[in-house]
C-alpha cells in the first residue's frame, strides 16, 4: 500500500491535524497530572479512600490519557499518511469531546467548551463529508 493515496481528500489529512493537536494536548494533561502525582498534591475534587490513602488515582487517570491519545495520534499519523486505520481512533474521540464540551459549557468554561465543540465537529465532519466517505468505503 502506498504511503499516500492519491485519492485521499484533503479534508482527511485536516482532520488528522486537528485530532493531533486535540490529543498533544491529553498527553500534555496526562504528563500534568503524572507531575502533580509525584509532588505529592491531591485535586480536592476527585474522591479519595475513606482512610485517606492515596489511591494514585493521578497516575491512573495519566496512564488512561496516555493509551487513548497515544492510540489517537497513532490513528491521526496513519490516516494522514492515506491508511484507513485510525480513522475510528479519531471519530470516537471526536464523539466524546462533544459531550465533554457541552459539560465544560454548563460549568461556565464557556471557552474551552467553544474550543473543543468547534474542533470536535470539524473533525467529524471532515471524517465524514462525502468524500471522505467514499475514500474510506473505497477499499470495501
Amino acid at each position: 500500500m502506498p504511503v499516500t493515496s492519491p485519492h485521499m481528500p484533503a479534508s482527511i489529512r485536516w482532520g488528522g491535524i486537528v485530532a493531533l493537536i486535540q490529543s498533544t494536548i491529553g498527553l500534555v494533561y496526562a504528563f500534568f497530572l503524572i507531575y502533580r502525582e509525584a509532588t505529592g498534591e491531591t485535586d480536592p475534587s476527585i474522591v479519595y479512600e475513606a482512610d485517606g490513602a492515596n489511591t494514585w488515582v493521578g497516575y491512573g487517570t495519566a496512564a488512561f490519557f496516555i493509551i487513548v491519545f497515544g492510540t489517537v495520534i497513532a490513528g491521526a499519523i496513519n490516516m494522514m499518511r492515506g491508511h484507513r486505520w485510525g480513522r475510528g481512533a479519531v471519530v470516537m474521540l471526536n464523539i466524546i469531546l462533544l459531550p465533554a464540551a457541552y459539560y465544560m459549557f454548563i460549568e461556565g468554561r464557556l471557552s474551552w467548551a467553544i474550543i473543543t465543540g468547534i474542533s470536535a465537529i470539524f473533525v467529524l465532519g471532515a471524517l465524514f463529508n462525502k468524500r471522505a466517505v467514499l475514500w474510506a468505503n473505497e477499499e470495501f
